[in-house]
């Protein structure tokens, strides 16, 4: 009898931990992004499947990952080395960088530079054969 409660209970451990790993479904693949199979044995994510929260990907340079999982959508992007889901997701979290966010405030001087004042080397090579005596 104290077998069959210990077998229970580990299932339900086991399973309770299942339901609260997230899947996340495959929504679009731009680039290389690659997942691991087995040890050492990579394998190309396609646009339609799915991935776990321990699934290890690697995501190569320029390429991007959406994922879905409910009615949240990650993106990852960039060169990654190979790592979990979860890791990459909450690296990316991490980030105090968001693409299109708006600059609320800003310490720069507004036209603290002419584009007047600069020169460019044709201007100055100008400058310089005025200023050039030549012998013959």
């Amino acid at each position: 009898m104290k077998k069959i409660l210990l077998l229970a209970l580990v299932l339900g451990v086991i399973l309770s931990g299942l339901a609260f790993a997230a899947d996340w479904t495959v929504q679009s693949v731009t680039g290389k992004v690659e997942r691991e199979v087995s040890p050492n044995t990579w394998e190309a994510v396609g646009s339609s499947g799915t991935l776990s929260d321990s699934a290890v990907v690697r995501i190569g340079l320029n390429s991007t990952l959406v994922l879905k999982s409910g009615d949240q959508v990650k993106t990852i992007r960039g060169a990654k080395t190979a790592d979990t889901i979860e890791k990459l997701i909450a690296a990316d979290n991490a980030s105090g960088v968001k693409l299109g966010g708006k600059v609320s405030a800003s310490s720069a001087a507004v036209n603290a530079r002419s584009t007047q004042s600069s020169s460019t080397a044709s201007q100055r090579a100008s400058e310089a054969v005025g200023d050039t005596e030549w012998l013959e």
